[in-house]
């Protein structure tokens, strides 16, 4: 299982997680979750100036990716999140 932390301590389960070519934004899809939670986390450069992507045991960071393109929800209920560097 892929998951993601935050700078300032939450966790979120993912199905991936990658910089896009088109546009260099990080983009992953969260697994389930509360919307409103979300958009909270992810629109606050405290929880994103550094995220680490955490599967099985190796760590990747991503740092500097402050600024909120956007989300959108999937019909499984999944949420893709894109942000920015800032």
């Amino acid at each position: 299982m892929i998951r993601l932390l935050t700078n300032a301590g939450e966790s979120f389960p993912l199905e991936w997680i990658g910089i896009s070519d088109f546009d260099g934004s990080l983009r992953f899809e969260v697994t389930g979750g509360e919307v409103a939670k979300l958009f909270q986390v992810f629109t606050d450069p405290k929880h994103t100036q550094v995220l680490t992507r955490i599967f099985d045991e190796t760590e990747k960071t991503y740092e500097g990716y402050t600024f909120f393109k956007g989300m959108d929800w999937l019909p499984s209920g999944n949420v893709v999140v894109r942000l920015l560097k800032g």
